[in-house]
């Protein structure tokens, strides 16, 4: 027969072991909820640019404030900018972008976050064409960055010849 203590320990042990295994799946939710493919940034694009790749990273985490705001970009390019292409008329009168300077934000680089499930050969010094979903602020994981998905429209990038 148990004694009144062996109860009390198993039920502890139940417990932590319940509470452990809550937590491991809410935490996987959490991460395979913000793996590509994502929900919609926006439902169409903003602004396209051309310019230089000068870098390619593959599965970068991007993060916004809070604990659980981050988007991992299956493709996360650094590119020069050699021309502001279109820009919706906000971001001008916003003044995030300037045709003048061919700047976004005063910079004259952009990140662009790619979430299309293809895999785009590209090479630093390789010149290119995107265009997405641009968010002017610091508050999100998608912020200063130009969003290429499927589920915003009008979203590419394109490598030129």
């Amino acid at each position: 027969m148990m004694t009144p203590n062996l109860r009390k320990h198993k039920w502890a042990i139940s417990a932590v072991l319940t509470a452990v295994v809550l937590a491991v799946g809410l935490f996987q939710l959490l991460i395979f909820s913000h793996m590509y493919p994502q929900d919609i940034v926006h439902e169409g694009s903003n602004l396209s640019v051309r310019g230089t790749v000068i870098s390619v990273e593959t599965n970068r985490k991007s993060d916004g404030f809070g604990l659980t705001s981050y988007h991992i970009f299956r493709l996360y390019i650094h590119v020069n900018i050699t021309e502001i292409v279109w820009a919706e008329d906000w971001l001008t009168e916003y003044n995030a972008v300037s045709y003048a300077n061919d700047t976004v934000n005063g910079g004259s680089s952009i990140i662009v976050g790619y979430d299309n499930l293809d895999n785009p050969q590209l090479a630093v010094g390789q010149n290119v064409e995107c265009k997405g979903y641009y968010v002017p602020v610091t508050d999100t994981p998608y912020s200063f960055k130009i969003t290429v998905s499927q589920s915003i429209n009008g979203s590419f990038l394109k490598p030129q010849a």
